[in-house]
């Protein structure tokens, strides 16, 4: 049997102690700043690079004084990072050095009219830049307004017969800068649309985990209904019959035995009737007997079954009559959820099972071995499912006053090992009826089971 590291629960129990630590910071977010930075460093070289480039082009080919050269370059290549922060602002400052830098240049001959082609370039960038991180309204009219703006320029500032090579330049900005604006909106819904889906993937998984726990806890609650109504009627049945059943009592005796009875019957219907919404309109009573320490063959033979090597538990430690319906239940459940973790998550893996009796408790230990089929299905799987095995067994045995503590073994297999009482103090549980049979610790003949089950 791997050894699992042991500590003291809250009870003082002897149980395994997880040895997780939080991650200080999420993978995710880490990724997510990266991307931002390298994002703003990629502006920033970006401006950096158009400046150094537009700059003295203003001055030299469109012969530009140099406070409006290097001016309008500053402010151009400025509207760019202001746009990749607030995009409508960026556009409107965008269209500054469109409308000016065409009235205020005298370009040589050859020179690119009415925009230089770094000025072209950084307002098709400011277009896309804006189409990526803003509604496609603010993109769409930053490309009306610099398409317009270029028409205007062509024909209020280029000489009479020179027009043509402009008209040709507007024709090739306004269909570069509107397909790249189309693709970076398009980019952009769809970057929206999948926050979107992971948005309403999360909400669906937590939805599904409060369902499923939600699921789990009523069906604690219904079994438990049924084992301590079954308890309470035998209380109410001996109580009212025993002035029948034992002659000679006194008015005293009766009148108590009857309290008994009145108190029983007023506590049976009270537990009726808060649980009694748990139960769907067209369900019936379950009226079969609940699992317990005799059900436990059934539930190994189904496991070796699918594949799992499992031992036969050694019961002849515990007093399977001072365990109760329900502890007996909370046991046989919490190992059969343990057992099918191991079928899903390690199949092909060997699991021991052990019983015993501390302190009056009784502690159920399960623990598989490595698999390597596990692990290969762990990488596969990972991130698919929510624990909610885990999360049922705790339910269960908090609902009953006791622990579940899980944890992975050194050689790299998984430990289940759970603390219930022998009488259930929980908070879901009235408590354990005085003169109810431990069904759990009978087999079918009525006899008591000890020893190993399955010999």
């Amino acid at each position: 049997m791997p050894k699992v590291k042991r500590g003291a629960g809250q009870d003082g129990t002897a149980a395994t102690a997880p040895a997780a630590s939080p991650a200080p910071f999420s993978t995710a977010n880490l990724w997510r700043l990266k991307r931002i930075s390298w994002v703003w460093l990629g502006t920033a070289a970006m401006c950096i690079a158009l400046l150094a480039v537009g700059a003295p082009l203003n001055m030299s080919l469109y012969q530009m004084v140099l406070p409006f050269g290097l001016g309008m370059a500053i402010l151009h290549t400025a509207s760019l990072g202001l746009t990749a922060a607030r995009p409508v602002a960026g556009v409107l400052v965008s269209l500054v050095p469109m409308v000016v830098m065409p009235l205020v240049s005298n370009p040589v001959g050859g020179a690119p009219m009415p925009f230089s082609v770094v000025a072209m370039v950084t307002q098709v960038l400011v277009i896309c830049v804006a189409g990526l991180r803003s509604h496609w309204m603010v993109p769409a009219a930053g490309w009306l307004l610099s398409v317009g703006v270029g028409v205007m320029a062509n024909y209020l500032t280029m000489p009479h017969g020179q027009t043509q090579g402009a008209q040709i330049n507007v024709v090739v900005f306004a269909a570069v800068s509107g397909g790249l604006m189309v693709a970076a909106v398009v980019a952009q819904q769809w970057q929206h649309l999948r926050a979107e889906l992971a948005a309403e993937r999360t909400v669906s998984a937590e939805e599904q985990s409060r369902r499923r726990l939600a699921e789990e806890r009523t069906r604690i609650a219904r079994e438990l209904h049924d084992v301590v109504a079954h308890g309470m009627s035998v209380v109410v049945v001996q109580a009212t019959t025993a002035a029948y059943r034992h002659a000679g009592l006194s008015e005293e005796l009766k009148q108590e035995f009857d309290d008994i009875a009145d108190n029983s019957r007023r506590a049976m219907t009270e537990m009726r009737s808060m649980l009694g919404s748990l139960r769907s309109s067209g369900e019936g009573r379950a009226t079969a007997p609940q699992p317990g320490f005799a059900d436990l063959p059934g539930m190994l033979a189904s496991a070796r079954t699918a594949g799992v090597t499992v031992n036969d538990p050694d019961l002849s430690d515990v007093d399977l009559d001072g365990v109760g319906e329900v502890i007996a239940l909370t046991a046989y459940r919490i190992v059969q959820e343990a057992l099918s973790n191991v079928i899903r998550h390690a199949p092909g893996a060997t699991v021991e099972i052990s019983f015993s009796t501390v302190t009056g408790r009784l502690e159920v230990s399960v623990v598989n071995s490595p698999s390597a089929i596990g692990a290969v299905m762990a990488q596969l799987d990972r991130g698919s499912h929510v624990g909610q095995g885990l999360i049922g067994m705790r339910e269960r045995a908090t609902i009953v006053g006791g622990s579940v503590f899980c944890a992975p073994t050194p050689d790299g297999g998984f430990s289940v090992v759970a603390a219930l009482p022998l009488i259930s103090v929980g908070k879901g549980a009235a408590g354990t009826a005085a003169g109810s049979t431990a069904v759990g610790g009978k087999t079918a003949d009525g006899k008591t089971q000890n020893g190993r089950i399955g010999q």
